[in-house]
């Protein structure tokens, strides 16, 4: 049996984690862009999407609660171009009940954001019919990082269900050093990817949990919140999920566009 039907018996959607790097993947040729296409043909169509927002920043976990998503411009000074994208799937308050449900009463509802650039420059190439609903879950700022992977833990449950757990963010991710034009990473910024992508492939999460202990981790993570995602996405998987590497590059110095199927 494949691993295609194996998920079809089983009913259990995968846990995507995409690195989303400049809002400029969104359109024209490039990488990132082909990997998204690709795996959207890949995944099939879920029931829902359950995205995780690395642009979403709360003090405190939260589910945006609503059968609407507006879309948020949340990044200046770029082409003109990338503004007229359009994407605006639908929300829906009864999935994200059961997102809150899942969450066990760590998560309260916000609807002050919408779907922002992080989840929205993905989705308009992976699902370009915007015609899937997306319950969008924020990064809560105040979470440890044994935290966020309790948090992808509740939600793995939803998988069974059709959901699809979209982690979005980014696992080098330092705007300070950035080198604009670059087509590849910074000798420290190859190092720290290379180590989490080895502990991934043989299941040691412990280790991406506690990144901090590792080296060049201060450059590699300078602030969290492009981390955090990674991490909800990490709890989300199963020990015994098979582990995909895509989009696997680094870009601008001090940014990894290294992503991550389980299942």
């Amino acid at each position: 049996m494949n691993m295609e039907e194996n998920m079809t018996e089983k009913n259990t959607m995968p846990v995507i984690f995409t690195g989303h790097g400049s809002p400029m993947n969104a359109i024209g040729e490039n990488r990132a862009r082909d990997g998204w296409k690709k795996m959207g043909k890949e995944l099939g169509q879920p029931k829902f999407i359950a995205a995780v927002s690395s642009h979403w920043m709360t003090e405190g976990l939260c589910v945006r609660r609503s059968d609407e998503n507006p879309q948020i411009f949340d990044m200046y000074g770029f082409p003109d171009e990338l503004y007229q994208i359009h994407y605006e799937p639908a929300g829906s308050t009864m999935l994200a009940d059961r997102v809150l449900e899942a969450l066990d009463g760590t998560a309260s509802v916000n609807n002050d954001w919408g779907i922002d650039h992080g989840i929205w420059s993905v989705l308009c190439n992976m699902y370009p019919k915007a015609d899937i609903p997306v319950i969008m879950i924020s990064t809560d700022t105040t979470a440890s990082p044994k935290e966020q992977y309790e948090t992808g833990k509740k939600l793995a449950q939803l998988r069974d269900e059709g959901a699809l757990i979209l982690a979005s963010g980014n696992i080098v991710h330092n705007l300070g050093m950035v080198s604009w034009g670059s087509d590849h990473g910074y000798e420290w910024a190859e190092n720290f990817d290379r180590t989490i992508k080895a502990a991934v492939l043989t299941h040691q999460f412990d280790i991406p949990v506690n990144y901090q202990a590792l080296p060049n981790a201060a450059k590699a993570v300078p602030t969290s919140e492009h981390y955090n995602p990674f991490l909800v996405a990490l709890g989300a998987a199963s020990a015994d999920d098979q582990v995909t590497v895509w989009n696997d590059y680094r870009e601008l110095g001090s940014m990894s566009m290294t992503s991550y199927r389980f299942g």
